[in-house]
């Protein structure tokens, strides 16, 4: 067994010639006597003896480095990102939005709440890669996605307007988020008609979207969204464009909707009650900065700014 020192660290002993220290370790011919990864129960014994445990990375001829230990990050990390636009040459480039640093964890719903111009559907842009970004790194799970391409992030993105196809019924605009997704062996037909209940609109499938009123055609746009499974859903202001009667009336649904899909979302609004009733947590973006991350209750109750008071009502 590979022993933690003061430190913290295992023990690095003298590498022998190959033949293990007990039954636990691995053979320890690594480049450097403390990488290690964290212990591993096996079947030979179920229960590390010492949660610090750890046993050496083995290093192989074709790898005679260590492998780094995977990430303990999961979700988005947004760490740092900057966006610009061109202005007139003299000028120099407008910074939009300046050193953000945010993270959603796996199945949480985080709402972006700023009033208009403030840079929250900017950002939503710059993580699906739809906006290059002037500095830091966007990572799921650990790994950046700066570099992959936009239908390959596996990230959902919703617009208000929806963007339903007029030619298609329900069930063809919700099975088009299907359409060239990994999911091939998916049932096409029951995972609609699945959606559809979710959603609150059960038997809809052969209805024209032409037919249905604003807030159906905005559960319909929310099942296209979900159909794939995203590991991120991105909402840009999904009910701006209704009433508010209805507005309100269907926040509580989408919120509904999200906890019980249990995907991971960034909720963008401008609207104080739909980002309390649909977030986990809210974060309040001000002139392109993140000014404040936390539950409505936080948030509310105890603003980190004289400008996130304000801003807030309070």
């Amino acid at each position: 067994m590979v022993t933690p020192n003061s430190a913290g660290t295992p023990d690095s002993g003298t590498p022998n010639s190959g033949t293990p220290d007990s039954a636990d370790c691995v053979v320890k011919t690594y480049e450097n006597p403390i990488d290690c990864v964290p212990y591993a129960a096996t079947s030979g014994n179920p229960a590390p003896q010492n949660p610090v445990d750890c046993v050496p990375k083995v290093a192989t001829p074709g790898n005679p480095t260590p492998t780094p230990a995977p990430s303990a990050e999961r979700g988005l990390v947004v760490d740092g990102v900057a966006v610009q636009f061109p202005r007139p040459l003299r000028q120099g480039p407008a910074r939009v939005l300046d050193d953000v640093h945010l993270a959603v964890h796996p199945g949480e719903v985080v709402a972006l709440l700023g009033p208009s111009g403030s840079g929250k559907s900017t950002l939503l842009r710059a993580i699906a890669g739809l906006e290059r970004i002037a500095a830091g790194d966007v990572r799921w799970d650990g790994e950046s996605v700066v570099g992959t391409p936009v239908h390959l992030r596996g990230f959902g993105l919703m617009f208000q307007d929806g963007q339903l196809f007029p030619h298609r019924d329900v069930a063809g605009n919700i099975a088009y988020g299907l359409a060239g997704n990994a999911q091939a062996n998916v049932d096409h037909a029951h995972r609609v008609s699945e959606l559809l209940e979710l959603v609150g609109l059960p038997r809809f499938e052969k209805r024209s979207v032409t037919t249905l009123s604003g807030g159906e055609r905005q559960r319909v746009a929310l099942a296209r969204s979900l159909a794939p499974q995203p590991r991120l859903l991105m909402l840009d202001e999904p009910l701006s464009a209704l009433d508010r009667g209805l507005r309100e009336r269907l926040t509580e649904d989408v919120a509904r909707i999200l906890r019980e899909a249990g995907t991971t979302s960034l909720y963008v609004t401008h609207d104080h009650a739909e980002a309390r009733t649909v977030a986990d947590r809210v974060g309040v973006i001000l002139g392109g900065r993140l000014a404040q991350v936390g539950t409505p209750d936080e948030l509310w109750n105890r603003p980190a700014t004289p400008e996130v008071a304000t801003f807030l009502g309070l």
